[in-house]
């Protein structure tokens, strides 16, 4: 008799998901309750992306078991893993994950062509190679979308998260390929629920730089996403005038009470003998005025028709004076970009951040149950997994060898743990 045809992973997830419906929760099963924001199988190894934020504790530990019970007995499955959805998150008031960086682009005054600016910048870095996403901050215009040329509408997860909509290979999230019914006067808690919504808890793809398009002026959007999002640079745009440069400082300032480092001042439609150069009466230049701790010095972007439409320019290899003026901005960005840490755990750790804490520490253990070594991150107490994950080891005749634990900053913390198993004994 021949051998079965080994089950495909494809085969071995729907049936993974089958046996997740006969878990029972209050009001149904996870799968119809939306608490599985992903089911993945590779290689006989199941993982469960599972919205923790609507269980209560007890509620946790009761249905990763039943799910870890239901993997199991799947036939094909030999090791199932737990990780929470959102578990990149850094611990802010506005948490974003799959970005690598967030970049603020910003101006109090209207009309400077910030958004121009935006679009062009994220159309030359992903020219240049970058991974790249746009969200539209502004609820009240929105405008990235036609620039883009990105259409909606956008989708939403099985939990409910937003998925960004893709143009050219640019991640594009804006209120404008959402609501179908005009404009809204959003006021206070409702930018702040909307950011929240579609910037926090859009599903971005492992981006290099996400840029925020910020709205004129200095209200409740600029306020949330500048306080509580967890921005590591910010490009201020303005015209060469003293309107545009009197607005324009009162966003820097801004950004430098929030510890955001500005890159630098972009002087925006300047004329040739306009920019960086002496700009008004007292002989400093625009960036001198509008923020002296800019970090880079910026090329002024001259007034060019050919920016009015980013999707049909050519960055890479400009031909115009303002694309060759946004492609140089990239060049500043992209290496901003580069020397940001990043995060330093190796690629093959396994996420327990978002993890109830106990519910962490069991699968930690599980984890040595088919490795003799571990890389975790967590937010927890590392001290505390290290110490639960040892004494379960020693009563099951085994040893920790290695417990070294790094504090990587808004990473999270990075656990490597080794251990030692008992002599089998001798035939």
């Amino acid at each position: 008799m021949s051998a079965e045809t080994p089950r495909s992973d494809d085969e071995i997830k729907r049936a993974v998901i089958d046996r997740t419906r006969e878990v029972q929760i209050p009001g149904g099963d996870p799968v119809s309750e939306q608490l599985l924001e992903e089911v993945r199988v590779e290689d006989g190894v199941v993982t469960f992306t599972i919205v923790f934020d609507r269980l209560d504790q007890r509620l946790s530990e009761r249905v990763t078991d039943q799910l870890r019970g239901a993997g199991l007995a799947t036939e094909g499955v030999e090791h199932v893993r737990l990780e929470a959805a959102n578990a990149e998150a850094p611990e802010t008031g506005l948490p974003v994950t799959g970005v690598d960086s967030l970049i603020a682009v910003g101006s109090a005054k209207g009309g400077v062509g910030k958004t121009l600016v935006t679009a062009s910048l994220a159309r030359a870095l992903d020219e240049a190679g970058l991974d790249v996403a746009v969200f539209d901050a502004n609820v009240y215009a929105p405008d990235v979308p036609d620039l883009l040329g990105a259409e909606g509408p956008v989708q939403q997860t099985p939990s409910g998260r937003p998925e960004p909509v893709e143009v050219d290979g640019i991640e594009v999230v804006s209120l404008e390929l959402i609501a179908e019914d005009g404009p809204v006067a959003w006021r206070g808690a409702m930018v702040h629920d909307v950011l929240k919504d579609l910037l926090g808890n859009a599903t971005w793809t492992d981006r290099d730089v996400l840029l925020v398009d910020l709205p004129p002026g200095i209200g409740d959007a600029v306020y949330t996403i500048v306080e509580q999002a967890p921005l590591d640079g910010a490009l201020l745009v303005s015209t060469p005038t003293d309107a545009g440069a009197r607005a324009t400082e009162r966003t820097g300032a801004l950004f430098t009470a929030n510890d955001v480092e500005t890159l630098g001042v972009v002087p925006n439609m300047a004329a040739p003998e306009e920019g960086s150069g002496p700009f008004g009466d007292d002989g400093r230049s625009l960036e001198e005025q509008v923020n002296e701790e800019a970090t880079a010095s910026i090329d002024p972007i001259p007034f060019d028709p050919a920016l009015r439409e980013p999707t049909a320019c050519s960055f890479a290899d400009p031909t115009t004076p303002g694309e060759a003026a946004i492609a140089a901005l990239g060049e500043t960005v992209a290496s901003f970009v580069a020397e940001q840490d990043g995060s330093q755990a190796p690629d093959d750790a396994v996420d327990l951040r978002g993890l109830p804490p106990e519910t962490g520490r069991r699968q930690a253990i599980t984890e040595l149950g088919v490795a003799d070594e571990l890389s975790a991150l967590l937010r927890h107490d590392p001290e505390k997994l290290v110490s639960v994950v040892g004494d379960a080891l020693e009563s099951d005749g085994q040893r920790l060898v290695r417990a070294d634990v790094d504090d990587l900053g808004r990473d999270g913390w990075l656990v490597e743990l080794e251990c030692e198993r008992a002599a089998e004994p001798a035939v």
